[in-house]
């Protein structure tokens, strides 16, 4: 069996393309908070105040979503997977009222009690995002360790926060 080389023109236009991809995302990462994590309270769907302090001994996920988002629909099951070991602030960005919201949350499986509804988009703002999903793994000294965009994967999500928690 003859297997054929890929041309030069192909394997230029691979590059392009993944090149593409990571200049898009280095654009899409700019204006996200890094650092320290911003300082906010809020409250949840269950009325529960929370606030970004870290834990002494645990990473926080800090995770902006929507109900208009594609892929946030998609990486609902992983984050609510890994909110079961980790603490998770799940906000969601400009998506109803609080009722629409708990409608929202019953109808996909959802806990309210780490729901928290930033229907104005101060606490996106805040932390820089104007893409969906984002989310923001702090470390237990409160600093952001790593910052995701897009669909990531359950252990992908555990894994970094295992790691923000060393």
């Amino acid at each position: 069996m003859n297997i054929k080389r890929p041309s030069r023109k192909t394997l230029m236009q691979f590059m392009m393309v993944i090149l593409a991809i990571f200049v898009i995302r280095a654009w899409q990462q700019q204006d996200l908070t890094t650092g320290m994590v911003p300082s906010f309270t809020s409250k949840t769907l269950s009325g529960e105040i929370v606030n970004s302090k870290p834990l002494p001994d645990e990473a926080i996920l800090v995770h902006f979503w929507a109900t208009w988002c594609g892929i946030c629909k998609l990486e609902n099951d992983n984050i609510q997977a890994v909110s079961e070991e980790y603490k998770v602030l799940n906000i969601a960005l400009q998506s109803g009222t609080d009722d629409e919201l708990k409608k929202y949350a019953a109808e996909n499986n959802m806990q309210i009690d780490n729901i928290i509804n930033d229907n104005s988009g101060s606490l996106a703002r805040l932390f820089g995002v104007n893409v969906t999903p984002s989310s923001f793994f702090v470390n237990t000294e409160g600093k952001i360790q790593f910052v995701e965009i897009g669909y990531v994967t359950t252990w992908g999500y555990k894994l970094r926060l295992w790691w923000a928690g060393l």
